[in-house]
């Protein structure tokens, strides 16, 4: 069983991004962390991303962090040598994976679809693709296709690059939760008004016993990542369950954390996260 498994160099923000078709936005939106300026295919049935950079990247996953795809949609990720990607063919490919089976989408307005206006309010799922090794690669295409749902697929955000796998996988005492934005207000005759605002998700989960390696690498992305950066972060990446996997992972910023040392190079850590 695969550990927790962290993002926080993507490469995709050096890319250049094409897709191959547009309703509305920019291919470039999925580079920016904006979730409504998301990336909306003229398509309803399928949209490919292709990303392209000029010297090899280290890449073994994929993720998006913000989609509208629904449940028994797929995901197809093919990595290329060249950046020319019909070439010689690809050097590594997973096709027609599951992309979010078992999610289950319903809105406050009655909703069960949404589109990147809802991207902030809980209409979001995450999809995320795990290779077995790392490959060096100069394209990269993602390609979403719809199953029975005849809508228009929006991205807000493209990860990629290589993943850091702890040591150990988290104890047990893992709490997802939201913080919601909204301000509730009571008048003198009793009457409430809400105005609403976002919702994001949180997760915090501890980390015990890892080893001197994992210190190092845990301490370069606080000094380097902090509070500003934002990570993609997996705690069960090879379930069977891809529900499981996706309530389990979030794309968001740490909150302060420390680093505490227990005995013969072993440390403990507590790490909060809200998402973008």
């Amino acid at each position: 069983m695969a550990n927790l498994r962290i993002i926080y160099n993507n490469v995709a923000d050096s890319a250049t991004i094409s897709a191959s078709t547009t309703a509305s936005g920019s291919a470039a939106n999925m580079k920016n962390d904006q979730k409504t300026s998301a990336h909306r295919s003229s398509s309803t049935s399928t949209v490919t991303y292709t990303l392209t950079w000029s010297t090899a990247q280290a890449i073994n996953c994929v993720a998006l962090p913000a989609t509208n795809l629904v449940d028994g949609d797929l995901i197809t990720v093919k990595l290329y040598e060249t950046s020319t990607t019909d070439a010689a063919g690809p050097i590594a490919q997973l096709i027609d994976q599951q992309a979010c089976a078992g999610r289950v989408m319903l809105l406050q307005n009655g909703n069960t679809t949404s589109t990147s206006a809802d991207f902030g309010y809980g209409g979001a799922t995450k999809t995320s693709v795990w290779f077995t090794q790392t490959y060096q690669a100069k394209a990269l295409e993602i390609t979403l296709t719809r199953s029975s749902l005849v809508q228009q697929i929006d991205c807000a955000r493209i990860i990629c690059g290589k993943y850091w796998e702890t040591s150990r996988q988290v104890t047990k005492g893992i709490d997802v939760g939201t913080e919601d934005q909204s301000e509730v207000i009571t008048t003198r005759s009793g009457n409430t008004y809400v105005d609403k605002k976002t919702i994001s998700d949180t997760l915090s989960f501890n980390l015990d016993y890892i080893n001197d390696v994992d210190r190092k690498t845990f301490l370069q992305l606080l000094r380097s990542w902090g509070k500003n950066g934002l990570i993609y972060v997996c705690l069960f990446p090879d379930n069977t369950n891809t529900e499981y996997t996706q309530a389990y992972s979030i794309y968001g910023r740490l909150q302060n954390t420390s680093l505490r040392y227990e005995y013969l190079g072993y440390y403990n850590t507590s790490i909060q996260l809200i998402s973008w």
